[in-house]
């Protein structure tokens, strides 16, 4: 089924698989180097049965071969399917028949071709799986394995020589090359509990995958490579049980580029995209952003092995200055607070740290002390029990398996000691040098070959941590409540892009503010409709089809007389003429001259997988240049809204800088969330709204442009 349909696998639905009690290899085979000899040769170390099937031998590799599953004396768990992709398809059904638990499909050369016919063997895989409840890995998968069974279900060579200590990682990836790469940091202490990719997913895909990850009590953090997300709700799913779990997940995600921005109509659609939807997903559920490949590894090995945060402080003892200096500015990046010991903790740096050193924080205690392991002690002590500080970061400037043997005890036992993690930052340039491995495999210390990869780290432990301990939104995220009949008559009657007045006038049907305009229909109509209004004045034109008048000379600002509006609009009719003479007949705008301290944007653009992702920031002409406004998947509550607003760069000015005045913070995030639901409303009709700019003055906010795209029928 495909995965959109369905919810989550259950854990016990994918045991027989991902755990399987006996295997069989279809399609064995006494050829050296074959998928099924290397997956042989991987299960080197399982302790159930493994059967071979063949019908072409009677036994191979000194095991009995025998002709079919059927001729099994009893139903295997887990079935590896090492066959070309034109058998691959009646071994699976073969499968199925005889009542196994899960398939592993090998062979490439279906879905992922493109052609239309190896997708219909694909879906014709996915419908078996329906049907029967085998669970399917593949086709195009590289495998699974499952350390502690010494399960290396997989067609990689060289799994079997791995070191293989107990894990507290679990590891899935949508691509088996790149999760392989990662399951070799085995040789540099990284230790794993599983490795499961997923392949094309006919039927078990990487959510599911991960799913039962989060599930696995051996498992304490779970490292995702993600290519596609799947959907909102089973990646929501995900999210809660990983939440009730208290079990962090870390995830990177390849193919972030945004080729479709070009086509949007509107300033929210050009700066919102698929990546910004994902990234909103994230935050919504708690997932945990790595933005490479090393970061995930460390990320994930650090949230394995870190308890709680017990402050907010991070501590920094260096036997380099510069080292100490690096730790400072990182911590600055990303902000992470280094505050002063106290008096307690100063007293022992004082007594302790040479002169020539700096007993404050960051601490340079200095080389001296390589010959007092006494001293390094000491102010390590004071400084993870000092109150301030939830962390000690302990950069490395040297490789040496001495200082290493000499210093690792000592630092995990302090770290035991005070309830608190320690991280080494190994700063040699001699990555695997003596001592890494050392460090890394301990499990209360975590290990970073790059400053800045350790505070981010340790910024996205502390926002995990207080994401676990915030209340979730009250409102229901998930299908949209559908638009009020009114708004919905109006929406159905309209083009794709909707002209501007009637998408004010679907905007004032939610109570949100628009500007009040008086519309004509002549130049005449017009120039008497300006001698009854204050001045000064704006002049649109508003046409069907254009979506963005400003271009073509369609709006006039400051506006100071009924003779100056006359010629204005004479000059539109012009333009228009010109540059856009198929437009249809449209209608003068004239409204009064708002004034604001900030021009602002709100703006939804409907994502295919995630649905409607609002967003707000700056506004008017300075959108395009700035591109200063963040976004969250509709709906958001006012407190969610108010983290969007702290977002921007923009907050300082917003909040009130140097005698200026800011805005009504809490009015509004109350506007944003006020207009997320009704983007949540109306996501299934339309595509895109753009409200901008949007004058802002004190608790005063005042929509005067607004752009709807409906969604094409």
């Amino acid at each position: 089924m495909p995965s959109a349909q369905r919810r989550l696998y259950a854990p016990h639905e994918l045991h027989r698989l991902i755990a399987p009690r006996s295997i069989a290899i279809v399609g064995a085979s006494a050829k050296p180097g074959s998928f099924s000899n290397r997956t042989l040769e991987n299960l080197a170390h399982y302790q159930s049965d493994i059967h071979l099937v063949n019908p072409r031998y009677d036994e191979l590799a000194g095991r009995p071969c025998h002709a079919s599953l059927k001729a099994l004396p009893a139903a295997p768990d887990c079935v590896v399917i090492a066959l070309p992709w034109q058998a691959a398809l009646d071994a699976v059904r073969e499968a199925a028949d005889a009542g196994a638990g899960g398939a592993i499909v090998y062979a490439s050369g279906f879905s992922e071709t493109g052609l239309s016919e190896r997708i219909v063997l694909q879906d014709a895989m996915a419908d078996i799986a329906r049907d029967s409840g085998l669970r399917i890995l593949g086709p195009n998968c590289l495998g699974i394995a499952h350390v502690a069974l010494g399960a290396g279900l997989l067609f990689q060579m060289g799994y079997a020589q791995l070191p293989k200590p107990p894990g507290r990682v679990g590891l899935v990836s949508q691509s088996g090359a790149l999760g392989y790469a990662l399951l070799q940091g085995a040789h540099n202490g990284m230790a794993y509990t599983h490795l499961l990719t997923a392949g094309n997913s006919c039927d078990v895909d990487v959510l599911d995958l991960a799913h039962y990850l989060v599930q696995d009590p051996d498992c304490r953090s779970v490292a995702c490579v993600f290519e596609a997300a799947g959907d909102a709700e089973r990646l929501q799913a995900l999210a809660d049980a990983a939440r009730e779990r208290g079990k962090p997940v870390i995830v990177y995600k390849t193919a972030v580029g945004e080729a479709a921005a070009a086509a949007a109509q509107s300033h929210t659609g050009s700066l919102a995209g698929s990546s910004q939807a994902f990234e909103a997903a994230m935050r919504r559920g708690g997932f945990v952003r790595a933005h490479s490949l090393a970061e995930l590894t460390e990320m994930a090995d650090f949230f394995a092995k870190a308890p709680a945060p017990v402050a907010p402080g991070v501590a920094v003892m260096a036997t380099s200055g510069g080292a100490a200096i690096m730790c400072a500015d990182a911590g600055a990046n990303h902000g992470i607070d280094l505050p002063q010991p106290h008096a307690e903790a100063q007293a022992v740096l004082d007594a302790t740290v040479p002169e020539f050193g700096s007993p404050h924080n960051p601490c340079d205690i200095t080389g001296q002390v390589l010959n007092s392991p006494e001293a390094f002690e000491a102010c390590a002590r004071a400084m993870l029990r000092d109150d301030h500080y939830g962390v000690l970061v302990l950069p490395q400037v040297t490789a040496g398996q001495v200082i290493a043997d000499k210093r690792c005890p000592v630092v995990s036992a302090l770290a035991r000691e005070a309830g608190k993690p320690v991280c080494i930052v190994w700063l040699p340039h001699w990555l695997e040098g003596p001592g890494a491995i050392t460090y890394m495999r301990d499990e209360r210390i975590g290990f970073f070959r790059d400053t800045e990869r350790c505070f981010r780290t340790l910024a996205a432990w502390q926002d995990w941590h207080r994401w676990r301990d915030t209340p979730r939104p009250t409102h229901a995220v998930g299908a949209p409540a559908g638009a009020p009949s009114p708004a919905l008559a109006l929406l159905r009657q309209q083009p794709q892009v909707i002209t501007e007045q009637v998408a004010k006038q679907l905007v004032a049907l939610y109570g949100l503010p628009v500007v009040q305009e008086r519309v004509a229909a002549s130049v005449r109509e017009v120039e008497q409709q300006a001698r009854g209004m204050p001045l000064p004045l704006v002049l649109k034109y508003d046409a069907p089809g254009i979506a963005h008048k400003t271009e073509l000379g369609l709006v006039r600002v400051s506006l100071a007389s009924a003779d100056e509006v006359s010629r204005a609009a004479h000059q539109m009719l012009a333009s228009l003429s010109e540059h856009a003479p198929g437009a249809g007949p449209g209608r003068f705008l004239l409204q009064p001259m708002e004034k604001g301290d900030f021009e602002l944007v709100l703006g939804m653009k409907r994502d295919p997988v995630f649905g409607p992702l609002v967003m707000v920031g700056l506004g008017g002409v300075l959108i395009e240049m700035f591109g200063d406004v963040a976004t969250e998947l509709a709906p958001v509550d006012p407190s969610q809204a108010a983290a969007m607003l702290r977002r921007l760069k923009v907050y300082p000015l917003l909040q009130g800088y140097r005698g200026k005045p800011g805005v009504d913070l809490d009015a509004l995030a109350d506007l944003v969330a006020r207009f997320s639901r009704m983007c949540m409303d109306l996501c299934n009709d339309v595509d895109e709204i753009d409200l901008n700019p949007v004058m802002a003055r004190g608790n005063r906010f005042v929509a005067v442009d607004a752009l709807i795209v409906r969604r094409p029928t």
